[in-house]
């Protein structure tokens, strides 16, 4: 290495004397001892003088600004105290000697300050070079060397070989030159932050105060004589109403600075105005709208006078905005603020029917409805009116109030939603008669929106004998028309002309000539309208006992819990109206049971199977025990909904009481045949799958169903010819004692006047040639007929539950008739077979999945083994459950 070394010193010198040579041999020409020096100076050089001044005069600039920042820092700091101290209105406290004292006293410490500004010079080209020598860590001071020249030998080729050596040694040092960075280092000039302290206190000035912040600036400088005049400080923002959720909008401050003034603010309506105006002059408020402009009277004047200062005068002003208009600030009549205000109307609530009303089964109206608001709709209700007819009866006087009542509203949040109600209006006296229903919404302002009349026929009870039918029916002949109150009476006396041939038993009839004794002595309105309740409950007596007094309660424990769900009661609360549903549930069900033990005629005469799915009180009490543990959790509009599926399982289940009624000779013989229908689908899917297992290609397919059927027998081999030939004759056997059963069956029902359908008669015919293929042990066209077979005695059986649906006075429809649905409303098979096209496998409750999921957060939460990232992952995933 050290060798490589001395070659390449041994080589550059001999380049150096060459090149002394050559400018031996210029000076030999030219003579010029002056021009070869300045050669010498440009074949060293090679633009490096020119770096070097630009990365000087850098250093020179950041010497500068190193001494600089700390000598600025000092007035900046007393200039932000200042500004500070102007934006948060101390000058107003301080008085006029107080504010010209502190004044003078800022003026003192900043040119104070300042000194040091003057002593500030720009560093030197030589302070520049040695701070890139101490950046680019150069020993020795090349830079200064650079500017050397050779003093002697310049006729000494061997000096001058050295001389380049040496400056080419000293460009080699001075190729990676740099600057370094800035620091000026100016918590020595600090040493306590009070820079930190100016800046947050101009930071806290800046935001609290307003648009006159910049005058506020001369405060000090404007005083007149011993007082002084303070700049007003005026603050006014918007309280937009509770219900609306928005927020204040300000109209002061640096809200006002942002906004543009041609533009026109959008205020709700109903929305309070503030104004606060703090100072020494007279203020005023005027708000311009298109009635006119108003100048509004102040709320609010507090007086107070600061040191040696003028009096200092606080108003409010506070006023509701109503109308679009400016609203202008003024002081000593002079325009100071001034604001365009375009107020936003509420508009009223819009209700309307979302769906035709709907009676259900028990009587109930159902009313399905959609509100809609600006914010937010707080109370609703259906109002009915009578129909007025010009040749009608009806236009005589009411006797009692037509029937209105609240309405279910959607959630809260929602400013369009889908409400349901359910109103059972059966025990109202105008229930029967055709109305004018309009539905009312209303809001928080108190505005109303009403929905286009709509006119319906009220839902009544149906009572199935006719007393009471008729006593109902003169009880709201009575309460639409109070003159009819001595056609009413000689209605009620004729009733009883004939007792034993009108009424089944003196229980009946006591009641009734009670009621014909008080209607005769009644001769007020208040009299007469306590006879319509007398003769609502002569009729439940009449009808069914004391079964109308449980279902009444029971209706009442529902609307009572249902009206402290919607109004968010407390758990206390509801808990106790839970206890009170139990037991008004537990009433009706045993007055049920109690009405069946009476008739039992009435249950007997409907065939029940015993797959029958049936609702059962444990059913309940399991809704009920839901419904509690929702309520706690705050599910309060799940349980809502619980409560009114519920409501609707009671619904099903009383209609179906109500629809059991004594089939005749004919649906008796129809029901036999459903029964005998579906024992035979089920033989027929019994032998198909027997004969299936027979099919070759079905035992290529399934191997393992064959190795079961081997094991069944009890043997490892196969079946013998002999075995397989016996049993190809039982299949075949059976097969002809189904078909032959079809056939009587066939033959039964045309007797008994039912149309048979045509798939009943295909249905035998491919039982027929299924049994021909048995018989020539062709398994896989048998298997193929038995299908077609099983098919067709679906659809038969089908078409014949809906005919005998037609017949029992169903609602219209096989899907919806008693016969296909228990009273929850699922298919069930009391009459027929169940055909597998309508039964779905019902998904898993979601509060029953809630809670597992809660109890596996809880189970991994306690696991400490868990990282913590997790854990805290879980107790928010808790939170929400």
């Amino acid at each position: 290495m050290t060798h490589q070394n001395e070659n390449g010193g041994n080589k550059n010198l001999k380049n150096a004397i060459a090149s002394a040579s050559e400018l031996r041999e210029h000076k030999k020409h030219y003579g010029d001892g002056s021009v070869a020096s300045g050669l010498w100076q440009s074949l060293f050089s090679q633009r490096l003088p020119y770096r070097l001044k630009r990365l000087a005069f850098k250093a020179r600039l950041y010497l500068f600004w190193e001494r600089f920042w700390p000598a600025i820092q000092m007035p900046l700091i007393v200039a932000c105290l200042y500004v500070a101290v102007s934006f948060l209105g101390l000058w107003q406290l301080l008085g006029f000697y107080g504010s010209a004292f502190v004044s003078i006293l800022f003026l003192a410490v900043f040119i104070w300050s300042c000194y040091p500004l003057l002593r500030l010079r720009l560093p030197s080209e030589a302070e520049g070079l040695r701070k890139v020598e101490l950046a680019s860590d150069l020993p020795h001071r090349p830079l200064l060397s650079y500017k050397d020249e050779q003093a002697t030998g310049m006729d000494d080729e061997e000096a001058l070989a050295l001389w380049s050596a040496h400056q080419k040694r000293l460009r080699e040092r001075l190729k990676n030159l740099r600057v370094g960075g800035v620091n000026p280092r100016g918590f020595t000039k600090d040493p306590y932050a009070l820079r930190v302290f100016a800046v947050m206190l101009l930071v806290v000035g800046y935001s609290v105060s307003d648009a006159n912040r910049w005058s506020s600036l001369l405060a000090p400088f404007q005083s007149q004589g011993v007082g002084s005049v303070l700049p007003a400080r005026i603050d006014a923002w918007v309280t937009p109403p509770a219900y609306t959720g928005e927020a204040p909008v300000f109209l002061s401050g640096d809200a006002n600075q942002l906004r543009d003034s041609r533009d026109a603010l959008s205020i709700a309506s109903g929305s309070e105005v503030l104004v606060r105006a703090q100072g020494t002059g007279d203020f005023s408020v005027i708000y311009f709208s298109s009635r006119g402009h108003e100048v509004l009277e102040p709320e609010r004047v507090q007086s107070g006078a600061g040191e040696g200062s003028e009096e200092l005068t606080t108003t409010e002003w506070r006023f509701p905005l109503n109308s679009s208009g400016r609203l202008q600030i003024l002081q000593d009549d002079s325009p100071t603020y001034s604001w365009k205000i375009a107020i936003r109307p509420d508009l009223p609530p819009r209700i309307r029917l979302f769906d035709d009303p709907e009676e259900q089964l028990s009587g109930s109206l159902k009313l399905t409805y959609l509100v809609q608001d600006d914010y937010r709709v707080v109370s609703a209700e259906a109002i009915m009116e009578k129909v007025q007819r010009g040749d009608d009866e009806a236009q005589g006087r009411s006797l009692v109030e037509a029937p209105r009542f609240n309405l279910s509203l959607p959630p809260k949040d929602s400013k369009m939603a889908v409400g349901q109600t359910f109103q059972d209006l059966t025990a109202h006296p105008w229930a029967g008669s055709e109305v004018a229903l309009v539905l009312v919404a209303r809001d928080e302002a108190e505005q109303e929106g009403r929905s286009q009349p709509v006119y319906i026929k009220l839902p009544e009870r149906r009572f199935n004998k006719p007393l009471a039918r008729a006593v109902v029916e003169q009880r709201r002949n009575l309460a639409m028309n109070v003159e009819s109150y001595p056609q009413v009476v000689d209605a009620l006396d004729m009733l009883m002309i004939a007792p034993e041939r009108f009424i089944d038993d003196a229980g009946s009839y006591l009641p009734l000539r009670f009621a014909y004794a008080e209607l005769v002595a009644a001769k007020t309105d208040e009299h007469l309208t306590d006879m319509l309740d007398v003769l609502w409950n002569v009729a439940l007596t009449i009808e069914d006992g004391g079964l109308s007094a449980a279902e009444r309660a029971l209706r009442e424990a529902q609307e009572a819990l249902r009206r402290a769900l919607e109004q968010g009661a407390s758990e206390q609360e509801i808990a106790e109206l839970m206890n009170d549903l139990r037991k008004a549930l537990d009433d009706y069900l045993k007055s049920m049971a109690q009405q069946m033990r009476e008739n039992p005629q009435q249950l007997g005469q409907m065939p029940m199977d015993e797959n029958s799915q049936q609702i059962t009180p444990r059913d309940l009490d399991d809704m009920l025990r839901r419904m509690e543990e929702l309520a706690k959790t705050g599910s309060l509009e799940a349980a809502r909904e619980l409560l009114a599926q519920m409501q609707q399982m009671l619904e099903n289940m009383q209609n179906a009481q109500q629809q059991q009624q004594a089939p005749s000779q004919q649906q008796q013989e129809m029901l036999q045949a459903l029964e005998d229908l579906g024992e035979m689908i089920q033989k027929q899917r019994n032998l198909m799958d027997e004969t299936h297992r027979f099919d070759p290609d079905s035992q290529q397919r399934r191997p393992g169903q064959r190795n079961e059927q081997q094991n069944k027998r009890g043997q490892g081999g196969e079946m013998t010819n002999e075995e397989a030939q016996q049993a190809f004759r039982d299949l075949q056997q059976q097969q002809r004692n189904l078909s032959d059963d079809l056939q009587k069956l066939l033959d039964k029902m045309a007797n008994s006047g039912a149309k048979p359908s045509k798939d009943l008669d295909s249905a035998g015919n491919s039982m027929e040639d299924a049994g021909e293929a048995l018989g020539a042990q062709q398994a896989e066209e048998a298997v193929s007929e038995q299908s077609q077979a099983l098919e067709s005695l679906r659809k038969g059986a089908q078409q014949l539950a809906e005919q005998l649906a037609g017949q029992s006075g169903g609602r219209g429809q096989a899907t919806n008739s008693p016969l296909n649905e228990d009273p929850l409303g699922r298919m069930r098979r009391v009459e027929g077979p169940e055909f597998g096209s309508q039964v779905k496998v019902p998904d898993e409750i979601e509060v029953q999945r809630a809670r597992r999921i809660l109890e596996e957060l809880r189970r991994r939460l306690s696991d400490p083994d868990r990282p913590q990232l997790e854990l805290e992952y879980l107790e928010r995933l808790m939170k929400r459950y």
